[in-house]
């Protein structure tokens, strides 16, 4: 409730407790502010970043708006004289409504976060102007240039954000002219200290005549057909493209499977001939890893069986029904691989335990022996 998000963050300094009230959606912070009393209205004000602050002074209606003015003025403190006269501005001027933006201003706000290719002469190449049957690319977009690229292409904001949110499963949704497809794909992240293995989603959006691409971070798999790397890439349209960009992603998922496994053996050996907490953690982080891969595979197998029933890959020719087929294999292959791995490590980590603490009741009978030998001396 509301109520007690405010017990929380009560008991945190103005300033952070300003700065998470700012995260917050706008219905949100208007039940909080139903909440708070005349002080606490007043510190958060002061201490919200200017920018911030407009925002909420323009989310409130004007009647709340004077009751801050009046308390502001109550408290009788120099450094609101700004806020107060920001707050007598919004009363009698309101918010100022942003310009609206015209379709050609749009496509040169979103230009830098897109790439367009089309196939020429049996190759991807980039392309200036989007085309019909081209490939709209955006990877790691920022997060203002979000409702311009939905409403250039005409298309649910909800789609965009999703394709960005890590947590994201994999999933199929059609809303109006647009289908949205996410597929949930293995990253590996060498600077991470944690788990370096993990998934991502990408989503696959299905335009008027276009296909479209969205994903947080630079992957192999889509750089790989960027690059040419990938052979048979003769259509962007209908249904082979999206089917390859599955199978490299399975293909991708058995290479990282491999991956873990070997480092799973190396550490293994370490830990033979040294037990140490920092081998036992590297342990725990690649079963982390085996659980995202598992988890992401069966959510991806259920999003090809929705595709089916919802008729999106019909009219297949045979070279696609094929790709289809390599991708059910390999999936299968893929999850009982992670599956295995996964049952060695959690036996192996067991094994391990009971090691140590063998090793631990070795030491603690020859720490036994030593107290009673030395005893007998001091009686």
């Amino acid at each position: 409730s509301a109520q007690e998000q405010w017990d929380i963050l009560s008991h945190l300094s103005p300033d952070l407790r300003s700065l998470i009230f700012s995260f917050f959606d706008d219905d949100v912070k208007l039940l909080l502010i139903d909440q708070l009393k005349d002080q606490d209205i007043v510190d958060l004000i002061a201490h919200l970043p200017e920018e911030d602050r407009e925002k909420f002074f323009s989310i409130v209606s004007r009647d709340k708006l004077i009751v801050f003015k009046s308390l502001l003025q109550h408290a009788e403190d120099l450094s609101l004289h700004p806020i107060i006269d920001q707050l007598s501005r919004f009363i009698v001027e309101g918010f100022p409504e942003e310009a609206e933006l015209t379709a050609e201003e749009i496509a040169s706000e979103i230009s830098q976060e897109i790439e367009v290719y089309k196939i020429i002469d049996s190759r991807l190449e980039r392309i200036q102007h989007i085309e019909k049957g081209c490939w709209i690319n955006i990877v790691n977009p920022s997060k203002d240039s979000l409702p311009l690229i939905a409403r250039h292409f005409n298309i649910p904001l909800d789609f965009l954000t999703a394709a960005l949110d890590i947590d994201e499963i994999a999933r199929v949704e059609i809303e109006d002219n647009a289908t949205l497809i996410i597929v949930k794909i293995p990253y590996y992240d060498a600077e991470s200290r944690d788990v370096m293995y993990y998934t991502i989603p990408i989503g696959i959006i299905l335009l008027n005549g276009s296909l479209m691409t969205v994903c947080g971070r630079e992957t192999p798999i889509l750089r790989d057909f960027v690059t040419n790397k990938i052979r048979n890439v003769s259509t962007i349209q209908g249904h082979k493209f999206i089917l390859q960009i599955m199978l490299r992603a399975t293909v991708l998922y058995l290479q990282y499977l491999k991956q873990l496994n070997n480092a799973a053996n190396i550490i293994q050996k370490k830990l033979e001939q040294e037990s140490k907490n920092k081998q036992l953690i590297k342990l725990l982080n690649i079963e982390k890893s085996l659980v995202y891969f598992t988890t992401s595979l069966k959510t991806n197998a259920l999003m090809l069986e929705r595709l089916q029933r919802l008729h999106i890959l019909s009219d297949m020719d045979e070279e696609t029904e094929n790709i289809y087929e390599d991708i059910v294999i390999e999936s299968k292959q893929a999850l009982e691989m992670a599956n295995i791995y996964s049952d060695i490590l959690s036996g192996m980590m067991d094994a391990f335990a009971s090691v140590i603490s063998n090793n631990l009741n070795i030491v603690m009978k020859i720490l036994t022996s030593i107290t009673i030998i030395m005893t007998i001396p001091v009686l």
